[in-house]
């Protein structure tokens, strides 16, 4: 799937689509471009949202546009609580 341009990225964020958008952050701006999401996640609309968790996706620049080309998603709460503390014991939190 090509993405015209990334400044109008939309994931699927509704009640239907079992996915809430609850921020992003660009990391990394240019050819290849690396953006940081906060979501929310549920299995049907009857279920508990769950999370937040952790979704990194890396887009390459090509002649159409921008293709995802990787991506990590946190699948617990837990990864993202030891992501927050190994940045913390390393010093690069900003504390």
């Amino acid at each position: 799937m090509l993405i015209p341009d990334l400044d109008d990225l939309v994931l699927e964020s509704d009640e239907d689509s079992g996915l809430q958008e609850l921020g992003r952050r660009f990391l990394s701006r240019g050819p290849w471009t690396t953006v940081a999401y906060l979501v929310k996640t549920r299995g049907d609309s009857e279920a508990p949202w769950e999370g937040p968790f952790l979704w990194l996706h890396r887009y390459q620049k090509v002649a159409q546009g921008w293709k995802l080309v990787s991506r990590f998603h946190t699948t617990e709460t837990e990864q993202l609580q030891r992501l927050l503390a190994a940045l913390g014991d390393w010093g690069l939190t900003g504390d």
